[in-house]
């Protein structure tokens, strides 16, 4: 006989307080599962630990009203028709359920979130990126209504059981679809604050984009393409050079070419329209500018001071 590729849920025992619920969880993908709890809050401790401990969890409340206070954080409450996502990492949460509780979670190891997270998210400093961010300071929580197709998955799922092969298939189909949905939402889309925080990998971009600036010197520059170069985006490649080079990226790029083209004088005895081609001034008297505002003379000045 042929195994059945897909998997049948298993009864796993989850504590709740002093209390054990009863349910079926399901593991379509290694580090990914879904599990569903129906339970009356009456016969739960009135608050005990969240009793999840997965890099995240995704939970999809179809009736009765869930609330988890988090450190640095404080309560959030969720209610029937709704569904948050939460990171713990090493903290803890308090939680409480109110009500004939009817949930299902999707629950991701840090392997499989950052499977979901895209360049794109990272550079965007996307809450979805935070999830998974090595220097993120306190849990995680974020909430959002259940759209009518979340809704509908979510439901299919509650009343499926994984008796058949072809039921077995649904669940799968449905749980991948329903966290592609999630996943995807504006939610976890949008950068969560005004001013993102500099990471480690983001000052590596910093230094990496300086490092593009000398070498190119003579090319015309956008910070639309600096910031391309240096997978980081506009905003953080702003504020980055701000706060670790004390000026502005343009300003930092004058500064060296000065720099070079000052290099530049001390040897072989070029034209001043030679040393302004080769940092990019394609105007002699914008570069001659330029040079007496860094240094405080004029390049023949300059020349001739360094002749005696």
């Amino acid at each position: 006989m042929i195994a059945c590729p897909f998997k049948s849920p298993i009864s796993i025992s989850t504590c709740f307080g002093h209390s054990q619920i009863d349910s079926w969880r399901f593991d379509p993908r290694p580090g990914l599962s879904y599990s569903k709890f129906q339970f009356e809050s009456k016969y739960l401790d009135d608050k005990h630990l969240w009793p999840f401990d997965t890099f995240t969890q995704i939970v999809f409340v179809l009736r009765g009203k869930v609330t988890i206070s988090l450190p640095d954080v404080g309560k959030r409450t969720a209610k029937s028709g709704g569904w948050f996502a939460i990171s713990l990492n090493s903290w803890e949460a308090i939680s409480s359920f109110s009500g004939e509780i009817n949930m299902g979670i999707i629950e991701c190891s840090s392997k499989i979130w950052k499977g979901l997270t895209s360049e794109q998210d990272t550079l965007s400093h996307t809450q979805k990126a935070c999830f998974s961010c090595s220097q993120r300071m306190k849990p995680i929580f974020v909430k959002n209504p259940l759209d009518s197709r979340t809704s509908e998955l979510a439901q299919q799922l509650s009343r499926l059981d994984g008796t058949s092969a072809s039921n077995r298939l649904m669940i799968e189909a449905k749980v991948l679809e329903l966290l592609a949905t999630t996943s995807d939402s504006s939610l976890l889309n949008n950068s969560p604050e005004t001013e993102p925080c500099i990471r480690d990998v983001d000052q590596d971009a910093l230094v990496a984009a300086a490092a593009y600036l000398e070498k190119n010197l003579a090319e015309s520059h956008s910070l639309n393409a600096v910031s391309r170069e240096a997978r980081l985006n506009e905003f953080k490649l702003k504020k980055g050079f701000r706060e670790h080079f004390q000026t502005t990226v343009f300003g930092y790029l004058r500064q060296k070419c000065m720099e070079h083209a000052r290099k530049l004088f001390t040897s072989n005895s070029p034209t001043v329209l030679e040393v302004a081609n080769a940092v990019g001034y394609s105007n002699p008297s914008h570069f001659s500018r330029a040079f007496r505002e860094t240094f405080g003379l004029n390049p023949r000045e300059f020349v001739s001071k360094l002749s005696r």
